[in-house]
């Protein structure tokens, strides 16, 4: 494993960075990892009780079940994706993993917008990198925290205030109709303070934190921008306890809601300012479940219909022909819940068959599972492909779907499999999706349910879509 080494300085301290690769999934043995953390131990056991490394007892190997980077005693670990051929350049996997963690960022913003709190307070080493993150993001999308001053004059240019007016100012009366007059009028405007203390506070922990992922190299990695801000140190602002009481005085008189939770986590970045920095603390930033992030991908890029109202879809074919009751349902509430019944007369509805991806092509009926496996055709020998759990439910969801898909006259039914492939053409044109062939269990092709089609999705060109908003039309699929 190629370590590069590079001296960077900070504060006058000078200390050396190293970057190491791993792959998700890959097996290490022992010797190959402590010939890259080193001899740590306290590392090794922070990485297996957070669940990145497991140790495989059947093989004697160390497996990676993280993509991402993990940040520890001045080392910076990345961790790329399984899919990664080993024997393309550098540079490649350099690009690549720097669009896997654009799109690992994504993916996290997308969660926020359905969780506003999603930077949790309970582990300061393992979510101060998306705090940091967080606060430049913000302030491209925000600006600074701002409080303003509200400034009165006489005759000013500002808006009147009527009651500081009326209570201060004596009013002339005409005598022909007596309504008052008053020469004197109290105006007052907003002046943005800019020597606000919580906005000078803010500046300083945007421009440390941009200077620290400057250092250990990741602001270029989520193509982000250095920021200036302020000069200043903490011990500017006073004691850190002075600090936190401030944020929490100004937090309780608050009331927007951004502004709340910009000091909520200015109090945090605070509280644990030198945990980032010290010497045996794991800080990561990436995620344990790809798998899932991949599912997110395809629904997005491809328009997943299921979590849609049935008179929402575009391209339902006879609508007319459903009951009433079932127009205003999402597709995914179409699939009846199982029911257990017992003696007593109890009874109780569990969890539905959920499928990843429901679409509409013409007159087709579209089921799609988001794989995030590693397939491959090696020596004569097939790798890295799903159970058959996963190739049985695929077919279930049709049947779920078959009353459905009757009732409202589709002539045919889509089933497949989308797996991720890395091409690696250098030009972006030759990307394309392949179909592989299908997957057929005789007993449910007699039914008869479709065969499960073998949809490779080039990564590069899905990352791309999933980071621009743009959608692949179901007719890309290839399918047949």
């Amino acid at each position: 494993m190629r370590l590069l080494v590079e001296r960077l300085k900070l504060k006058n301290k000078t200390f050396f960075k190293e970057y190491s690769a791993f792959k998700e999934l890959k097996n290490y043995s022992e010797k190959e990892l402590k010939d890259i953390l080193g001899d740590n131990d306290s590392l090794l056991k922070d990485l297996q009780k957070n669940d990145y490394i497991k140790f495989d007892k059947e093989k004697q190997k160390y497996v990676f079940k993280f993509v991402g980077v993990i940040l520890f005693d001045n080392m910076i670990f990345k961790c790329y994706p399984k899919y990664i051929p080993e024997d393309i350049s550098d540079n490649q996997k350099e690009e690549n993993f720097k669009e896997t963690m654009r799109v690992i960022r994504k993916y996290h913003k997308l969660k926020a917008n359905f969780n506003q709190d999603m930077i949790t307070v309970e582990d300061a080493s393992s979510s101060m990198l998306s705090l940091m993150l967080f606060f430049i993001e913000d302030y491209y999308e925000n600006g600074i925290y701002t409080n303003y001053t509200n400034i009165y004059e006489i005759n000013g240019n500002g808006e009147i205030n009527w009651n500081k007016t009326i209570n201060n100012h004596n009013p002339i009366l005409k005598k022909k109709n007596k309504k008052p007059y008053y020469t004197e009028l109290e105006t007052q405007y907003n002046l943005n303070n800019t020597r606000d203390y919580f906005r000078l506070l803010h500046e300083y922990i945007i421009t440390e934190c941009s200077n620290t992922l400057k250092e250990v190299g990741l602001l270029e990695l989520f193509d982000l921008y250095p920021i200036e801000l302020s000069y200043k140190m903490l011990d500017d602002f006073g004691v850190k306890r002075e600090i936190l009481e401030k944020l929490e005085k100004e937090r309780n008189i608050e009331f927007n809601t951004h502004k709340r939770k910009l000091l909520k986590y200015m109090h945090y970045y605070i509280s644990n300012e030198k945990t980032f920095a010290n010497k045996d603390t794991l800080s990561v930033y990436g995620t344990s479940s790809y798998d899932v992030i991949w599912e997110n991908i395809c629904s997005r890029v491809l328009n997943n219909d299921l979590n849609k109202k049935l008179f929402e879809l575009k391209n339902i074919l006879n609508l007319d022909n459903l009951d009433q009751k079932y127009r205003t349902k999402k597709l995914i509430e179409i699939i009846e819940k199982p029911k257990w019944i017992f003696n007593n007369g109890f009874d109780k509805e569990t969890a539905r068959l959920k499928p990843d991806l429901i679409a509409s092509d013409n007159d087709s009926f579209v089921i799609l599972d988001a794989k995030y496996y590693d397939l491959k055709i090696e020596e004569d020998a097939l790798k890295g492909q799903p159970g058959l759990e996963s190739i049985t439910k695929q077919y279930l969801y049709e049947l779920a779907y078959k009353e459905f898909i009757d009732t409202v006259g589709f002539n045919k039914v889509k089933n497949a499999f989308l797996f991720p492939y890395y091409n690696n053409e250098s030009d972006k044109e030759l990307e394309e999706v392949l179909n592989e062939g299908y997957i057929e269990l005789k007993f449910m092709t007699d039914i008869p349910l479709e065969k499960i089609q073998i949809i490779m999705l080039p990564v590069s060109k899905m990352n791309r879509l999933y980071l621009h908003n743009k959608p692949m039309k179901i007719s890309e699929l290839k399918l047949k």
